[in-house]
């Protein structure tokens, strides 16, 4: 009887952590949805530029090969186990820049009129030339993004330090000209 009621406790136990863990597995994937539907922060860095914040989803490999199986392509294709993966970012940029430069004439084997344009800074280069009625140009663009994954702000503030801290993303252009349109970045728990 008391081998009996020993076996019960301990199967009662062993059912009391699987529930709780069950219960923390499914708070934080349908936190992770709810952030993934989040929109993007903009704000301006202490230098004036325009940065970007937006919150860490948390998934498992297995649930990644169910949710997101194109993340695996992508590992598969840089040769990298999914298993041996921590964290999967993603970023889009869109460039976006007028200019305006001034045409420079020239004439190629005396009867080609050949009107030549440039312009160089910092992130793009520009070439091109406008021959009778047709325009060759080159575009080259250059950027740097700052990615940095850190713990932010309390999930409940007013528990203070018995509260923790969400992950959060900072991504940074180098390119004043460029906008951030999209940006998913996975933290994958084992």
């Amino acid at each position: 009887m008391s081998l009996l009621l020993i076996i019960s406790i301990m199967v009662s136990i062993w059912l009391a952590k699987e529930l709780v863990q069950t219960k923390h597995n499914y708070n934080r994937i349908n936190q992770s949805f709810a952030d993934s539907k989040k929109e993007l922060i903009n704000f301006k860095a202490v230098n004036g530029k325009l940065a970007t914040k937006v919150d860490v989803l948390q998934f498992r490999n297995t649930e990644i090969e169910n949710i997101y199986p194109k993340i695996l392509e992508e590992l598969k294709n840089l040769r990298i186990k999914n298993r041996m993966a921590t964290q999967f970012s993603e970023t889009i940029m869109e460039h976006e820049l007028a200019i305006s430069t001034d045409l420079k004439d020239s004439i190629i084997e005396d009867s080609i009129k050949v009107q030549n344009f440039d312009y160089k800074d910092e992130y793009y280069e520009v070439k091109g030339q406008i021959i009778n009625d047709s325009i060759h140009l080159n575009i080259n663009s250059c950027d740097s993004i700052i990615q940095v994954v850190y713990k932010g702000k309390r999930k409940r503030p007013w528990l203070w330090i018995f509260s923790k801290r969400q992950l959060e993303q900072v991504i940074y252009s180098k390119n004043p000209n460029s906008k951030i349109s999209y940006s998913r970045i996975i933290q994958i728990t084992k």
